[in-house]
């Protein structure tokens, strides 16, 4: 798609050289929305010719991708928080493939993903960059691990913003509603603030000429071509600044203050409970009752990931539970009474109790 690269390049040169102000505010939002419908174009092609690439299936378990630039000390975190024995080398990509592990924090379990080194110009493919950030569109929670000789997470954000990753934002509060005639309305409710004119300007650039669009909130370009595009990720990110026991520590704090990071150090055991806590109080998790209908029912109650149905639940026990599936009960929040019938779709809640029936033979 080298035509496709080439406009993409030239739009940014010509946003680079234009200087912002209250006159060229169109002229830039205009050539923003140009570069994301053209990025659009590029990924919807390049799904049609995918080949293979990192692909992390959706577990019961919430998944936490170790992002960093290489040899950092991800796969020591890694190591250090975890089960895994993940090759440990002083030297740039010694980690080639995703290397997992189960990190257990009192009762819960996450699977922890140490992903080879990002560099600049990942979105452009290089060390094999495209394929890791593909890895995190699936993740529950993205750690930014970095180290005193390389701290600025800078290129780290804007590769994640380029392949569509949006790391402790929330979505647009806005709704679109595509008309076949009537031109185009953009309204405010509340205290929104933004500008018409441009926003109907970048409207126009995505082909969108008749439609109902509802702001709930202030609305700069680039967030305005979010909610257009609708096919961004957002995920909790948190930042980890290895290393801690080095003399170079301090200045690298300093400036990554803003980013409120993690101070560890895996020789000194530094913060690696912390840390724990950290990745564990920002994935939600629920506890579900597993009430065998003739047997004594467990003691321990499981773990999931919140959002989890009964199909996720029996998978988790074991395959044959979605298999031979015939009916689930369940008593607790999730349902309006006691002892509810409900199918492999229904989302449980913390502290339901759930009995599972299923087929003969």
């Amino acid at each position: 798609m080298p035509a496709i690269d080439d406009e993409i390049k030239e739009l940014e040169a010509e946003i680079k050289k234009t200087q912002y102000n209250k006159a060229t505010e169109h002229h830039i939002g205009r050539i923003k929305a140009k570069i994301a419908r053209l990025e659009k174009v590029r990924e919807e092609r390049s799904k049609k010719g995918a080949g293979t690439g990192f692909f992390i299936k959706k577990g019961i378990y919430p998944s936490i991708g170790l992002l960093g630039p290489p040899s950092v000390g991800k796969s020591s975190i890694l190591n250090a928080i975890t089960n895994a024995e993940s090759r440990v080398g002083a030297f740039d990509f010694t980690t080639l493939s995703i290397v997992p592990g189960v990190m257990e924090y009192r009762d819960m379990k996450f699977r922890i993903l140490d992903l080879p080194g990002v560099i600049e110009g990942a979105h452009e493919g290089r060390g094999r960059g495209k394929e890791v950030i593909s890895v995190l569109r699936n993740v529950d929670l993205i750690v930014v691990v970095l180290d005193p000789f390389k701290y600025d997470p800078s290129y780290i954000i804007k590769e994640l913003q380029r392949e569509g990753i949006r790391i402790n934002q929330k979505p647009p509060k806005m709704s679109i509603l595509l008309k076949d005639k009537g031109g185009l309305n953009i309204t405010k409710v509340g205290k929104s603030e933004f500008d018409i004119e441009l926003l109907e300007s970048i409207s126009r650039e995505f082909g969108i000429i008749n439609a109902d669009i509802i702001l709930r909130q202030s609305m700069t370009p680039d967030v305005f071509i979010d909610g257009l595009l609708g096919n961004r990720v957002y995920l909790p990110a948190i930042f980890i600044l290895n290393k801690a026991d080095t003399p170079e520590f301090q200045k690298a704090y300093e400036f990554l203050e803003s980013f409120n990071p993690i101070p560890t150090s895996v020789t000194k055991k530094r913060n690696i409970d912390l840390l724990k806590e950290k990745i564990a109080g920002k994935v939600r998790m629920i506890r579900v009752h597993l009430i065998p209908w003739n047997a004594p029912a467990d003691k321990e109650p499981m773990v999931v990931r919140e959002g989890s149905t009964v199909e996720d639940v029996c998978k988790a026990v074991h395959t044959e539970f979605v298999e031979k599936f015939k009916f689930a009960t369940i008593t607790g929040k999730s349902v309006r009474f006691p002892n509810q019938r409900v199918g492999l779709q229904h989302r449980v809640q913390d502290g339901d109790n759930l009995t599972v029936f299923l087929n003969k033979g």
